[in-house]
């Protein structure tokens, strides 16, 4: 059986800058990743806003550049389960033995299943972070008009994104203000977004292909692709159960949601450290 120091699960901004800290203490690291690259979430992000207004990939390719190469990276790979005599059982059969895990498996987004919307679920129902990885990384485009349920921020990212290609975006918020950041409200000012506050969608509409959607204010809004924008949930499903052994270190979005990706980052580098000293007994 393969043995590492210290496995990291998700190669996402804070998992590199885990594997990192742990490195540069000594450590054998391995990080593992569903993905075919390093990068997580930060890949499929090309607005700007991370580090020095950079983009989402600008950032991650400047965490690699200093990725150290004994750190083995596992992609395309997913990690069925940890036991709790430290070992991970990998797809494909395979299994590592390690002394310390680092988990950084971000976040998950709410679905439509999720909430409380009724009628059936045709075709063009997605999440926001669904629809920014079809469009920036596969060139999908959403037919329009979209309906955004969440004014949060990756709501906001994505009604710009979209807005700018000249596809009607109305932007539904449950609560009586938009949400996000100011910088990424500037998007209702520089299109013509429309914004629907203090009310939900209840119901949508349509048979094979989405057609409308009804708001809890009885209004219908035509609509062929809706992005839910609800909010995110830390993942942690891989150690539920195990309680909190020693060995566990958590880091990034599935410790806490961080609104900036310099937090996680910082999160992950602390992780790495705290993790090589228990190795070495400083903790």
């Amino acid at each position: 059986m393969e043995r590492v120091d210290i496995l990291i699960i998700g190669g996402g901004a804070a998992g590199i800058a885990a594997a990192k800290s742990a490195c540069a203490r000594g450590c054998k690291v391995a990080v593992v990743d569903r993905k075919p690259r390093l990068g997580g979430v930060l890949l499929q992000c090309s607005h700007p806003g991370f580090g020095a207004r950079r983009t989402g990939t600008e950032y991650a390719d400047s965490l690699l550049e200093s990725f150290p190469k004994e750190a083995a990276f596992i992609p395309n790979t997913t990690v069925l389960s940890v036991e709790k005599s430290k070992i991970a059982r990998l797809s494909g059969g395979r299994e590592l033995a390690f002394s310390c895990l680092i988990l950084a498996t971000g976040c998950r987004e709410i679905p439509a299943g999720a909430l409380p919307i009724a009628g059936t679920r045709p075709q063009g129902i997605y999440t926001a972070g669904q629809m920014q990885e079809m469009m920036n990384l596969h060139g999908i485009i959403p037919p329009g008009p979209v309906v955004i349920l969440g004014s949060g921020d990756i709501g906001l990212i994505m009604a710009d994104q979209i807005a700018a290609l000249d596809i009607p975006v109305t932007l539904v918020e449950q609560r009586q203000t938009c949400g996000g950041m100011a910088r990424n409200r500037r998007c209702l000012t520089d299109y013509p977004i429309g914004l629907i506050c203090g009310q939900t969608v209840t119901e949508v509409m349509g048979q094979r292909y989405l057609e409308q959607c009804r708001l809890s204010g009885g209004e219908c809004l035509p609509c062929k692709s809706l992005l839910i924008a609800a909010g995110l949930r830390p993942e942690r499903t891989l150690i539920a159960g195990l309680g909190e052994p020693e060995w566990l270190f958590l880091c990034g979005n599935c410790n806490h949601i961080h609104p900036m990706v310099e937090g996680v980052t910082a999160e992950g580098s602390r992780a790495g450290m705290a993790a090589a000293e228990k190795i070495r007994g400083g903790l």
